[in-house]
């Protein structure tokens, strides 16, 4: 998709392209009102942003794409970043930022005005049409994953949730648990919700009795605070909603003096890193995390590069990865 230049501006307002450099700038002196109001106007119309320093630091040919990510921290957008950077082409120049939904909108708009020439966003998109209008306006593509919603506007990344739910719920009922907690955030996405759907579904069609929901954090010290909960409530096994709850609530039950898989048997979603290194090694529904930022890369670069993009949906694979912290329960 064609960036907006300055030439641009120029030929719609009928003036030259020192006036418009002259007048953005601030350097309006010489000229008439109507000559300016004509370049504000096509400035306007056109979603021109001026940009001099990208411009003087990246040349003409070094594309700008920026990723926004719930977290820089959390393992699983680290790998995605990774990822993005071991394939990224040469005239690729990636630039990261962590952003919290309320500052989503904020924060896009200010890699736009930072010049970017694409977009990876990795977070719920609150207000998507009045998002993709603005986009588009401004002839900036983008692409979304994770815990974006398909909307239809543009490609999205996704990996088959709801049958990742169903794989974790299936190695539990195959291992004699009946009674199982579910442990998730108090802000559910919709990738996440697809999960626990996949979970509760397979439960029900196998005669068994509906999870346990616990609410708390979405992080490793959120799920080591509800373990209290989860030994009260007499659960055999746990589905963490990702890894890093999972960790948490292993942890936890350590502290507590609680065996894991002897005891209760514990389940991740993700499988970052960390998880085949634990003691006990984690059991967990994998997502191909490092092909997610490999695809997203590729998709960005197409839509920015190449012209009349129709809009692409990628559903990725999931498959359970069995380790340590589960087990058979013995009735």
């Amino acid at each position: 998709m064609k960036k907006v230049s300055i030439k641009d501006v120029a030929k719609e307002a009928g003036v030259s392209l020192t006036t418009v450099s002259h007048i953005l700038n601030h350097k309006q002196e010489r000229f008439s009102q109507a000559t300016i109001d004509k370049v504000l106007t096509a400035k306007d119309k056109l979603g021109y942003i001026p940009n001099k320093n990208a411009q003087q630091l990246r040349g003409h040919t070094i594309k700008l794409i920026g990723v926004l990510v719930p977290s820089l921290t959390n393992p699983f957008f680290s790998a995605i970043m990774q990822s993005m950077e071991q394939h990224k082409p040469d005239y690729v120049d990636l630039f990261f930022l962590s952003t919290s939904g309320d500052h989503l909108e904020h924060n896009i708009k200010h890699l736009v005005e930072r010049g970017m020439d694409g977009l990876v966003i990795a977070r719920l998109i609150d207000q998507p049409e009045s998002m993709n209008n603005y986009l588009e306006r401004h002839n900036v593509p983008y692409v979304v994953l994770d815990q974006s919603e398909d909307n239809g506007y543009t490609d999205i990344i996704r990996t088959d949730e709801q049958t990742g739910g169903a794989l974790a719920a299936a190695h539990l009922i195959d291992l004699n648990h009946q009674h199982i907690a579910i442990v998730q955030p108090y802000e559910m996405m919709s990738n996440m919700q697809a999960r626990v759907k996949g979970f509760e579904d397979y439960c029900e069609s196998h005669d068994v009795q509906k999870p346990l929901k616990i609410e708390t954090e979405l992080s490793p010290s959120g799920g080591k605070q509800i373990v209290d909960q989860i030994i009260d409530s007499q659960v055999t096994a746990v589905f963490a909603i990702n890894d890093e709850m999972a960790i948490g609530i292993i942890r936890g039950l350590k502290e507590r003096g609680k065996a894991v898989p002897e005891e209760i048997s514990v389940v991740g979603y993700d499988n970052i890193s960390f998880s085949q290194y634990m003691t006990p090694a984690l059991t967990t529904v994998a997502q191909p995390i490092a092909l997610i930022g490999e695809t997203a890369l590729r998709l960005i670069v197409k839509k920015i590069t190449e012209t009349d993009q129709g809009v692409e949906r990628i559903e990725l694979p999931n498959e359970l990865v069995v380790r340590e912290t589960t087990q058979q329960l013995n009735q």
